[in-house]
């Protein structure tokens, strides 16, 4: 399948899962494989029943084309969502709690493109670019500031779904600081951290991130 890449990304666009897999199968390997078990396709990716019916999705709603070949081609803003998932390096899993309810950002990374990932019914994501003039943990960092806003007495966690000991970073805001506390696969034990400021927090962030 051919693909063609702008550095045009979009707002917010909805895919619908099959076409997630579609776009993920474009460029076969392991970062596709990640991206598909972190946006919950996974168990997709060799059923051709749905890849078709994600090409065809996406060739009617004027997202993809395909050539004389039957090869698939997407540019655009498209081209970056693909291009994002079969090549990313990092993806950080955002778990949004409420007393009520638990959401979730998935926020993906390659050379060239950030995007934040977006679940609403039906394994439907919306796909929306990271903001270009802030870094990838002051984006994750909003991303909770918003969350928490709205929600006072909510909280976060943060994982990089690439570290295999699965530490993970747990955020709620108290008397007007943050508290955190850190957990491992292999630690059930939080170990909390109490009155830290915003740019403790973005440490913290950057750390889990294991930005360089």
């Amino acid at each position: 399948m051919a693909e063609t890449t702008t550095e045009t990304t979009p707002d917010a666009i909805g895919y619908g899962f099959a076409e997630i897999v579609a776009l993920i199968a474009m460029q076969q390997g392991d970062a596709a494989t990640a991206s598909a078990e972190a946006l919950r396709v996974g168990e997709y990716l060799d059923q051709q029943t749905v890849l078709f019916a994600g090409a065809s999705s996406l060739v009617a709603r004027g997202l993809a084309t395909v050539d004389d070949d039957g090869a698939l081609s997407v540019s655009g803003p498209t081209a970056a969502v693909a291009a994002v998932l079969t090549g990313a390096h990092r993806r950080m899993e955002i778990t949004l709690l409420t007393p009520q309810q638990t959401d979730s950002v998935i926020g993906v990374e390659s050379d060239d493109f950030r995007l934040l990932f977006q679940p609403r019914t039906y394994l439907t994501w919306w796909a929306m670019a990271q903001r270009p003039d802030i870094s990838a943990a002051e984006a994750s960092l909003f991303v909770v500031e918003e969350h928490i806003r709205a929600n006072p007495v909510g909280g976060a966690m943060i994982r990089r779904r690439e570290d295999e000991s699965g530490e993970t970073l747990y955020i709620k805001r108290e008397g007007g600081s943050w508290t955190i506390g850190l957990s491992t696969a292999a630690q059930e034990d939080v170990t909390e951290r109490a009155g830290l400021d915003d740019s403790a927090l973005l440490a913290e962030i950057r750390r889990i991130r294991q930005d360089a």
